[in-house]
């Protein structure tokens, strides 16, 4: 699946000041609330704190997918938070994460889920696009840098 039609510019937060793991769940919450995705920020924070103690959604690299199913949102919600500065967030690697990829997923959307998540883990594999992502500082230039490396067949 491809994320950069589901992932608008205005989904894209740069340089966010966050202090911890806790801190980055509850501001995907209520960024989702902002961009009117969902209407109450307490049931998806909940959510992804429920999928964050079953497993670190942090897979390697500085880089954290935190996910989960919520029935405050009619289709998938994605977002991409660059950090201000890297966070613990018990990743597989160990490493601290600065750039994170949010997705809430309607709950009956099981194949949805897995088919973004796929799109976002190979989007984070393609050779030289994680860089680019820390560099670029325009969230239109990030979508679009987004839209050319999927369009191209790279991840």
């Amino acid at each position: 699946m491809k994320i950069w039609p589901i992932l608008t510019p205005d989904a894209i937060v740069l340089d966010a000041a966050l202090a911890d793991k806790d801190a980055v769940l509850r501001f995907i919450a209520l960024t989702f609330v902002r961009l009117g995705r969902i209407t109450d920020a307490d049931k998806v924070y909940a959510a992804l704190r429920n999928r964050e103690e079953l497993m670190s959604t942090g897979i390697g690299g500085g880089i954290g997918i935190p996910h989960a199913f919520s029935s405050e949102i009619r289709d998938v919600g994605l977002l991409l938070i660059r950090l201000a500065r890297s966070i613990p967030f018990q990743a597989l690697d160990g490493k601290a994460v600065d750039i994170v990829f949010p997705l809430i997923v309607p709950g009956s959307e099981k194949s949805l889920h897995l088919d973004a998540l796929s799109g976002i883990s190979g989007l984070c594999r393609t050779p030289g696009f994680l860089k680019k992502i820390r560099m670029i500082k325009d969230s239109g230039l990030i979508w679009e840098e987004i839209r050319k490396t999927e369009e191209s067949g790279n991840p």
